[in-house]
Parts: C-alpha cells; sequence; structure tokens
C-alpha cells in the first residue's frame, strides 16, 4: 500500500479518535454533590464518651457515598462536645457540662453543601432518681406555706448521690397549686385552697417516684 494512503488513513483514525473523545466527553465528568446528610438523629451521649457520626452525600447522577472523612464537622457548643477528628464526636466530662441535659448542634460540610443539624444530647445515665418534700414522701400544710423540695441523683460510673434540683424538669399535677419550683428546690407558696397534689422530677429520661401535697385551709 503506498506510503501516502497510509498517512492518509492513518490521519482519519486520528480524527475519528478525537471526534469520538469530544463526544463521550459528556459520559466522563464526575457527579457533583446535591446534598448532605448526617446520623444518626437523635443522638444522645454520656459524659466523657465519644461516637463516630456518619456523612452520606447524594450526587448529581443520584448515586450516594460515603464522605465522612472528608467533611468537615462542627459543633455549636464545644463545652457540650467536640468533633476530635472527622465524625468522631466527643463529649465534654460531667464537671464540665455546663447544664443537664446539654445539647449542642451538629453539622457537616462537603465543599458548598452543607448538612442539616442535627441535636445531640449529653447526660449522664440516671441510675436512680430520688424525690422528697420538706424530707419526706408526702406533707401536709396550710395555705401560703413555701415548700421543700430534695432531688437526688446517682449516675452510672459515679460514686455517690448527687443533688440535682437545679437540672431536673418539676412535673406538677396542679400548677394553680403550686406554680413552679426554682432550681433550689423552693417551691412557690402553695395555694390556701384545701387540695391534694402531687410533684416528681425527671432528668436524662429517669423520673422518680411522685410525692404527695396536701394543702389546708
Amino acid at each position: 500500500m503506498p506510503a501516502k494512503k497510509l498517512k492518509l488513513i492513518g490521519a482519519f483514525a486520528v480524527l475519528v479518535s478525537l471526534a469520538f473523545a469530544v463526544s463521550c466527553k459528556g459520559f466522563f465528568v464526575n457527579p457533583t454533590v446535591t446534598s448532605l446528610a448526617i446520623g444518626p438523629a437523635n443522638l444522645s451521649l454520656a459524659p466523657a464518651t465519644s461516637f463516630h457520626m456518619i456523612a452520606t452525600a447524594t450526587y448529581s447522577d443520584g448515586t450516594t457515598g460515603d464522605v465522612t472523612s472528608k467533611s468537615i464537622w462542627t459543633s455549636s457548643s464545644s463545652n457540650v462536645a467536640t468533633f476530635t477528628s472527622p465524625g468522631v464526636l466527643q463529649a465534654a466530662a460531667l464537671s464540665n457540662l455546663p447544664n443537664l441535659p446539654a445539647t449542642t448542634s451538629v453539622s457537616a460540610s462537603d465543599g458548598t453543601v452543607s448538612s442539616s443539624t442535627q441535636t445531640v444530647t449529653v447526660c449522664p445515665v440516671v441510675q436512680t432518681l430520688t424525690l422528697t418534700v420538706n424530707g419526706g414522701a408526702s406533707v401536709s400544710v396550710p395555705g401560703g406555706t413555701a415548700l421543700t423540695f430534695d432531688a437526688e441523683a446517682t449516675f452510672n460510673g459515679v460514686s455517690g448521690s448527687n443533688p440535682a434540683d437545679a437540672y431536673v424538669t418539676w412535673n406538677i399535677s396542679n400548677t394553680s397549686l403550686l406554680p413552679s419550683i426554682d432550681t433550689a428546690g423552693t417551691g412557690t407558696p402553695v395555694s390556701g385552697n384545701p387540695s391534694t397534689f402531687t410533684v416528681s422530677a425527671s432528668l436524662c429520661g429517669v423520673t422518680s417516684k411522685t410525692v404527695t401535697i396536701t394543702t389546708t385551709s
């Protein structure tokens, strides 16, 4: 075959290859991240423990992938919990927590795409939660009396009993008789209407037994 013809065939083959490459270029474009989700939702940690969260990206071609290690993770309250490495959330020690339960909002971002925030709760595992009113399980008092409540909690891994008045949620069966209880455990003066109501305390998913208050005129 003449050399000139071979050169023409070679040139044509190069042109065909280039045209094919250009026409197929769109098939090899890397998909982009369209959304980012982190989990698990409603995470609860004990103080001084850690948990490895996961970030999952959804791409423009419909596929998904784990992008935990290359995402940037943030916690809104570093004194509650902070990320020590991508996805690894470390809760603060019990003595350093600002309150119980303590919460922080966490999120992750991959490039310009950010996840929705997730709320993480840090609270010790409550083994027992006891409540007394004026030192007992029940009391009968005249109207206008200010009561004293004492909530005590024992935590897993923490020796001794801990005062919990400042941390608990107070559950008052009739707030018209006892409007509120402060963080020191002191209740507002009870109503003078003869009646009976109950109070309990809740902390980190645990609720105490109720105490009973009877008011007299």
